[in-house]
């Protein structure tokens, strides 16, 4: 036996409702993590390795995200947090009659084939962080084999000198 609707639920007039406040405060979370995220990866695109003691400079350009590589007296790396990956062992560097050095070429040459692959343009850009004990003769060689593995703008990573 089903009941009668009482007068007041059957004349109730519905109000106009507004805007929902958690979908709102939903909305608001998004962008404010958006952001934090955008401005998070932003910030340093490059950090000082440590196997390296970098030069200073008077230079204003901020770091590019690109390959890079280390040179130290040592060798020259694929620049790594941790264990960075030997391209170039001190003996092929410091040998007078190599000027290409094939360890570099080749991570190079795949670098390069595997930006390719992956659909995107080659710029052939290349980070080196150098160590200030370097030789000229091993930068030489390292900037060399840059070229000829078609990496023709090569940026320098140094420590910004403190203006007095």
């Amino acid at each position: 036996m089903a009941f009668a609707p009482s007068k007041g639920k059957k004349h109730r007039r519905k109000e106009n409702e507004g805007l929902s406040l958690n979908s709102m405060m939903d909305m608001m979370t998004i962008i404010l993590l958006f952001l934090l995220k955008t401005m998070g990866s932003s910030g340093a695109l490059l950090r000082p390795s440590p196997y390296v003691q970098l030069p200073t400079a008077a230079r204003e350009a901020q770091p590019q995200k690109t390959i890079a590589i280390l040179v130290t007296p040592q060798g020259v790396f694929e620049d790594m947090e941790k264990n960075p990956r030997t391209l170039t062992p001190p003996e092929e560097l410091g040998d007078p009659n190599t000027i290409m050095l094939s360890g570099l070429e080749t991570f190079l040459t795949e670098q390069k084939q595997f930006t390719e692959k992956l659909g995107k343009p080659f710029k052939g850009e290349i980070t080196v962080q150098c160590d200030k004990e370097v030789t000229y003769d091993w930068l030489l060689k390292v900037i060399n084999t840059c070229g000829q593995a078609e990496y023709g703008i090569i940026n320098f990573v140094v420590m910004q000198a403190k203006s007095s």
